[in-house]
């Protein structure tokens, strides 16, 4: 099958919600010599851009996206354990995202993580609840440009500032950008609390995203 019809059929897959014909399309598309990254970039993920078109739309809702979610890990785990270094520089930016201490939802993580993949970020999740000291240690351990807090409570939201202060004191704070999200942020509050933005939808994240990277290399450029 020539590439444009796989990688056509790897999309379809996400759109389809089917967790079976995506692994197996991925399948096919690495015997038929396809990379991981073309793969991942011109097939799943253009899929799950697909299923957020019509998300927008209100044509499908969070139970068709957390099943198209399902579908996009289903290919992406044949062909992640071969990405090499070359791929992973193909990616536009590297992100730490967890759940903030004191949360255990899982949802909107759940969403977010492959929308944000799809988008070309390469995601390092670090789960729920996780301890500001985590996210310090996963800061030095993958250097990443961005810092997601995850929050589904306004309680745990509130939490920010800490998180925040200990990213500071690691004296990390101008090595990333910090975006929040969840249902109960607000990005004039987060800034507030230190954060540089927040987001409620993971589509609308990403172009956040993109220009909080854009800012942070422009800025480490000029401290250079």
């Amino acid at each position: 099958m020539p590439a444009p019809e796989l990688l056509e059929r790897l999309a379809g897959a996400i759109v389809r919600l089917s967790k079976s014909e995506a692994a197996a399309a991925a399948e096919a598309a690495l015997a038929a010599g396809l990379s991981p990254y073309t793969i991942i970039a011109d097939g799943l993920s253009r899929g799950m851009q697909t299923v957020g078109e019509a998300f927008r739309r209100n044509e499908v809702f969070i139970p068709e996206v957390l099943v198209a979610c399902d579908a996009y890990y289903a290919g992406l785990n044949v062909v992640k354990p071969l990405i090499d270094q070359n791929d992973q520089r193909r990616f536009f930016a590297k992100m730490v995202i967890g759940t903030i201490h004191g949360d255990i939802h899982t949802v909107g993580k759940d969403v977010a993580v492959p929308v944000f993949q799809a988008a070309g970020f390469q995601v390092i999740d670090l789960g729920t609840a996780v301890p500001d000291q985590q996210f310090v240690a996963a800061i030095r351990e993958h250097q990443p440009e961005l810092v997601g807090l995850g929050t589904y409570m306004t309680a745990t939201f509130m939490h920010t500032r800490a998180t925040v202060d200990a990213i500071t004191e690691a004296g990390l704070r101008d090595q990333v950008k910090i975006i929040c999200g969840g249902p109960s942020v607000d990005a004039e509050t987060a800034r507030r609390m230190g954060a540089d933005d927040a987001s409620d939808n993971a589509w609308d994240a990403v172009e956040k995203m993109r220009a909080l990277v854009a800012a942070l290399r422009q800025e480490k450029a000029a401290r250079a």
